[in-house]
């Protein structure tokens, strides 16, 4: 029981169909009563009649045989109609569980995800909620059907004892418990343990997949095939044998409740022989016995899925109690409507997991101009662009758009403001119109054609099969690199922000794709602060300003030619890029 309260916070998942749960446990209980109490009154009916020989009537005669039948088919019915019932509750809890768990990672910070490998958060979204479903299902299920078979077959064997001064077999049921529970206990410890092993296998196999599945071109590109085929073969080796542990203690259960029943079971046949009861009253005292041990077994297994449940829900619970860290503030406060896309950094400083990435930057952006972020890699520069989506929270100092500090706004008004091309955009699996959709949901179908056209990429999507309604494949697969850039344009185009983060947009394309997509920024760029992450100098030599980084600060700002004037840390990485 106090593993099944561990449940507890997750059945009110249960609340859209009370109505069908409370329907399956009575069904369950009918169930239960029927085996616990019908079958051994069936047979203390049925077995004198049968061997005593009576001279019965054509109606009786019809009553005992049709008796088996009756109790047997309302047994199977009531437990047919509770496990239906009881599956599609359990389809709500999984449904529910998956949902919340969906929610919980759209709203973790990037830093989850740094930590936490995508094959391990698919494993722990589908295979452990599903084993929590099961669980709670199967709780539901044997928690009320078990202890109705056990209550109405002790029931029955009491009154039967009682009845023919055959007490000796209530004792020998009652001697047995305690050699069920202490199998039921050890074996359950042990299998949460291992089931915990097996769903971290699982999550690893999971996410080797997922590797694979997204480097194909490099794996093929570098002959790696031999050694992913050898490392999931690995990884499956570990699954297989995490599985046929948990088999082993699965199925350890019932031959060992089985074997102590039959224990008892052989003591009341030694008994009977010595006190030589009639056969009816043998046979019915015989099969309530026996239907006292079978829930006990059933129970043993409950707590085997129990402590399996435990592990999957230890595992879900990793995400659903993980600090979202990246919160909205209780009384939000709402940006000037005439926003100009001003970007302040007051004193900022923030680290990666105690590590340093930036260091007292204070730097105002003044609307309608381009600022280039130049530095060596690890400077600073992504982690810049980033405080401003607010994908992480400063440590110290303030970042503010507009005057306003981006912690004292939502979320969602933040980031409505602001569009980001990145370097290699992702594209869902959707049509070109979905995708550029992205931008403005509401967007007529005009607009998104203007945007497309503001992208250079109206012509090339009408080239294709299907237009707008072409579907661009799995990340966009269907596409070549200028495509999926001049997509990601377009969106941008759609949104009508006012400030624009570009992240090297141009630094993968052909020549000619290039110039396309150069066009395509410099007309997005009017009229917007922009914010370009630069690491060809090529693309950058018009922007207003642009601001040197070098180990978490700006040494350096100005525009291309004044930084060139002078022999500083800009001076050296242009110089080193040119070949000079």
């Amino acid at each position: 029981m106090k593993s099944l309260r561990r449940f507890k916070p997750y059945f009110p998942l249960l609340k859209p169909v009370i109505g069908e749960l409370i329907l399956a446990i009575i069904l369950g209980l009918v169930a239960g009563a029927l085996s616990g109490a019908g079958i051994p009154f069936m047979l203390a009916k049925v077995v004198p009649v049968v061997f005593a020989g009576y001279d019965l009537s054509s109606g009786d005669l019809i009553f005992y045989c049709l008796l088996p039948a009756a109790i047997m088919g309302a047994r199977g019915a009531s437990t047919f109609y509770s496990n239906y019932l009881l599956a599609f509750c359990g389809q709500t809890v999984l449904e529910k569980l998956r949902i919340r768990l969906f929610a919980k990672l759209q709203r973790l910070p990037l830093s989850f995800y740094h930590n936490n490998p995508a094959g391990e958060l698919v494993s722990r979204s589908m295979t452990d909620s599903n084993q929590v479903q099961q669980t709670v299902i199967l709780a539901t299920q044997e928690i009320v059907k078990q202890p109705a078979t056990l209550v109405g077959a002790i029931g029955v064997l009491g009154y039967l004892s009682f009845k023919h001064s055959q007490v000796t077999y209530l004792l020998i049921f009652m001697l047995a418990i305690p050699l069920c529970i202490v199998p039921v206990r050890l074996i359950g410890t042990k299998l949460k343990r291992k089931a915990r092993d097996l769903q971290a296998e699982l999550g690893e196999a999971t996410n080797r997949i997922l590797e694979n599945l997204e480097g194909t071109q490099e794996i093929r590109a570098y002959n790696l095939e031999d050694r992913e085929n050898a490392r999931f073969e690995e990884s499956a080796k570990r699954v297989s044998k995490g599985y046929m542990k948990m088999a082993k203690y699965n199925t350890m259960m019932s031959p060992i409740i089985e074997f102590i029943g039959a224990l008892g079971i052989g003591a009341g046949l030694y008994y009977t022989y010595q006190s030589q009861i009639d056969e009816g009253a043998f046979t019915a005292l015989l099969a309530a016995l026996y239907m006292c041990y079978e829930p006990i077994k059933r129970l043993g297994r409950l707590n085997n899925s129990l402590q399996t449940g435990l592990a999957s829900l230890e595992r879900i619970e990793h995400i659903l109690e993980e600090d979202e860290l990246i919160r909205d503030p209780e009384s939000p406060v709402k940006f000037p409507a005439s926003l100009q896309g001003r970007v302040s950094f007051e004193n900022v400083s923030f680290a990666y997991r105690d590590e340093s990435v930036l260091r007292n930057v204070s730097v105002d952006l003044a609307p309608g101009k381009t600022y280039a972020l130049v530095g060596p890699s690890g400077a600073g520069k992504t982690t810049f662009a980033n405080l401003v989506l607010r994908y992480y929270d400063v440590v110290d100092g303030k970042v503010c758009v507009e005057g306003v500090d981006v912690r004292d706004v939502t979320q969602f008004d933040l980031r409505e403001q602001i569009s980001v091309v990145a370097q290699s955009p992702v594209l869902f699996n959707d049509s070109i119109r979905g995708n550029i959709a992205v931008g403005n949901p509401e967007a007529t179908p005009e607009m998104i054609e203007a945007a497309a056209r503001n992208a250079f990429a109206h012509d090339f999507i009408l080239s294709m099969p299907e237009g707008y309604e072409t579907q661009v494949g799995p990340s966009g697969a269907r596409l070549s690199g200028g495509q999926r850039q001049r997509i990601a344009l377009a969106r941008a185009f759609l949104k009508h922000s006012s400030i624009l983060i570009l992240d090297e947009a141009t630094s993968a394309l052909d020549a000619e794709s290039e110039r396309y997509i150069q066009l395509a920024m410099e007309k997005l760029s009017e009229q917007k602060t922009v914010i370009v992450i630069a690491h060809r100098f090529s693309s950058i030599q018009r922007a207003d300003e642009i601001l040197v980084f070098e180990k978490g600060q700006i040494i350096d700002r100005g525009t291309h030619q004044e930084l060139l004037a002078h022999d500083g840390l800009y001076r050296k990485l242009y110089n080193a890029q040119a070949g000079e």
